[in-house]
């Protein structure tokens, strides 16, 4: 039964990344020590806003919104800016990370248009550069 625990995990893996639609695989890959990611730009998303999937994003953190279990922060690269929903302990402004998340698409329909928008569950992150901070 063990042996087929390998087998099994193999598969899922690839069930997760064969579930992101390929054309928002960035092309720019970042190596993590001996895995190597393809980081999603931001625009890229919101070029196709109901996909989902699992992706990686890179950025600075632009803004933050705490809730009670929960946070969220918006984070920019060089093509736009988007919000990440997160359980972890929320980023700094200005703090550089790169995270591995699931695109998420909320539908709001008004007056028979949908104003939906996109956002990013954070899963795990991966890198965390914080902010210098200069002493007074």
């Amino acid at each position: 039964m063990f042996d087929l625990l390998p087998c099994c995990l193999l598969l899922f893996g690839v069930g997760l990344f064969g579930c992101v639609d390929s054309s928002l695989l960035g092309i720019g890959g970042i190596k993590l020590g001996e895995l190597s990611v393809n980081v999603t730009t931001i625009s890229e998303i919101q070029e196709n806003q109901k996909a989902e999937g699992i992706i990686y994003l890179e950025g600075q953190v632009a803004n933050q919104a705490p809730f009670l279990a929960t946070g969220a922060y918006e984070l920019q690269d060089p093509t736009g800016s988007i919000w990440v929903i997160t359980n972890h302990t929320l980023p700094e402004i200005d703090d550089e990370i790169l995270i591995q998340g699931q695109l998420k698409f909320q539908s709001i329909p008004l007056g028979g248009k949908d104003f939906g928008e996109v956002y990013i569950q954070e899963q795990q992150r991966l890198e965390h550069k914080t902010k210098k901070t200069e002493p007074l």
